[in-house]
């Protein structure tokens, strides 16, 4: 084979070239610390890190879903640890209003406290998150839950809903409660119906819970006094004239269609209460119906009345804690999906890291190794391109 001067020329170019660029290649890897720089370097391996990378994106994110969880769920307990303080403050006071030896000067300041009480537990009812948004709303955030005062009432506006955040790939948490669960969804006492007096009635009487002694029908009555010692009981819900007649003497049961309660005081003609169906009363009217009774009834009208309020505070005492507790369940679940991720976001570094980083102690050995082979081809190029026939003619 004949070997021209170009042909040399060519070989050795090539070769500078190709060991040049093994140096080059080393010395990206080696500033990068990767030892897959390009695809190409490591098709499978590039792959395969891009699949765990992305992975671990999705940690990521999620990672800032769980931050938002907790920090909804601890402001939610926070607003909730002030309702339990109020209820429980509004039981001493009931507890307070019992006591025989207070007159109505001392009943009416009790009141006035309560009135208080009430307007900041509307306020906790209206509470807003760091973005403005109505805590317990359910998804109507931009709509006020709770309207209206302790005069006329207070009705919740907001839905049922309960929004929530996604803190890992197969697990949904709820970070709020809806207003009405909190606060208008508390059990009476009986479980099955409540009761309440007309706001246009005159007279100084009130109505206990009552009871279920028979087939309730769960249809709605209404007690009407057509003098103050005599009643008629209608069924609103049938219609048509009175089911049951009565003489009335404060404090003594009034038994109808299944079901039982007793009315104290002294009731005015034309007074008229109420039974409705449905095993729910709200907070509000509990509060709202104490304080009517601070400030009108007296005796036995009273008595009734405090027992009844402390034992339907203590009814929603429970619901709240029992919201409370609902809401640190998730927050231990969120933090333990934390610890899960942390130790997932550790695996996937090293995954990612023994695809595609570099081992320094091998590139260094191979840049002595690609540096040497650069040499000895300079070398030998020098040598080869040096020879010449008349080197060898004296």
């Amino acid at each position: 084979m004949r070997v021209s001067t170009a042909m040399i020329y060519d070989n050795g170019t090539t070769q500078f070239q190709n060991r040049a660029g093994d140096l080059l290649k080393l010395q990206q890897q080696m500033s990068t610390g990767r030892r897959v720089v390009a695809p190409s370097d490591d098709p499978i391996a590039a792959a395969t890190a891009l699949t765990v990378q992305q992975s671990r994106d999705v940690n990521a994110a999620y990672t800032i879903n769980r931050g938002a969880a907790k920090d909804s769920l601890q402001i939610v307990e926070s607003k909730l640890s002030g309702v339990s303080e109020l209820i429980s403050y509004l039981k001493e006071k009931a507890v307070q209003a019992g006591n025989g030896a207070l007159g109505p000067n001392d009943l009416k300041s009790i009141a006035v406290d309560v009135r208080a009480r009430y307007d900041a537990l509307l306020g906790l009812a209206n509470s807003n998150d760091p973005q403005g948004g109505y805590l317990f709303a359910g998804f109507q955030t931009n709509t006020q839950p709770f309207v209206g005062n302790i005069a006329s009432g207070v009705t919740y506006v907001g839905d049922q809903g309960s929004r929530s955040l996604q803190i890992s790939d197969s697990r949904v948490v709820p970070v709020s409660n809806s207003g009405n669960e909190v606060f208008m969804d508390i059990p009476n006492l009986n479980g099955a119906f409540h009761t309440s007096a007309a706001s246009t009635n005159t007279g100084a009487a009130v109505i206990d819970d009552g009871s279920v002694v028979g087939a309730y029908s769960g249809n709605q009555y209404q007690i009407v006094f057509t003098a103050p010692g005599s009643y008629d009981v209608y069924d609103v819900t049938a219609g048509g004239g009175p089911i049951s007649t009565g003489s009335y003497t404060s404090g003594s049961s009034i038994s109808f269609a299944g079901i039982q309660m007793s009315i104290s005081g002294t009731p005015a003609t034309g007074d008229k209460f109420n039974i409705d169906p449905g095993g729910y009363t709200d907070l509000f009217n509990t509060v709202s119906t104490f304080v009517g009774a601070l400030e009108n009834s007296t005796g036995p009208a009273l008595n009734t009345q405090v027992v009844q309020t402390i034992g339907k505070l203590d009814k929603a005492l429970d619901n709240v804690l029992r919201v409370t507790a609902s809401i640190g369940s998730r927050v231990n679940e969120v933090q333990a999906a934390d610890a899960v991720s942390s130790q997932a976001d550790v695996q996937y570094a090293a995954t990612v890291s023994r695809l595609t980083d570099l081992d320094y102690a091998k590139a260094s050995s191979d840049v002595s190794q690609k540096t040497t082979a650069l040499q000895a081809a300079q070398q030998a190029f020098i040598k080869t391109t040096g020879l010449s026939l008349f080197n060898y003619l004296g």
